[in-house]
């Protein structure tokens, strides 16, 4: 029971995206698990913090370029993550 109450919520840490330059560096993107990403196979579309942590900032950077360049999946998916994670019952 406890592992999905683990599942349910994961931390979350909001630090601004100016702040993480790991995500406009390839040499520094490539040191950061797949997981972490929207797009893992590509290592596109980064959702978490370096600690594993979500960020809401960088799911809503996500939906926005993802709509803006028609990946679909990957919208949906970080809409449901922002929902899920982000929006604290509204």
């Amino acid at each position: 029971m406890a592992a999905l109450e683990a599942f349910a919520k994961a931390e979350v840490r909001n630090i601004p995206v100016g702040r993480l330059k790991w995500v406009d560096r390839p040499a520094e993107r490539g040191k950061v698990p797949a997981s972490h990403f929207l797009l893992p196979k590509e290592r596109k579309f980064p959702y978490r913090n370096k600690d594993g942590s979500i960020n809401c900032r960088l799911l809503r950077a996500a939906i926005s370029r993802a709509a803006q360049h028609g990946y679909k999946d990957v919208e949906e998916r970080a809409r449901r993550l922002y929902k899920r994670h982000c929006q604290n019952g509204r």
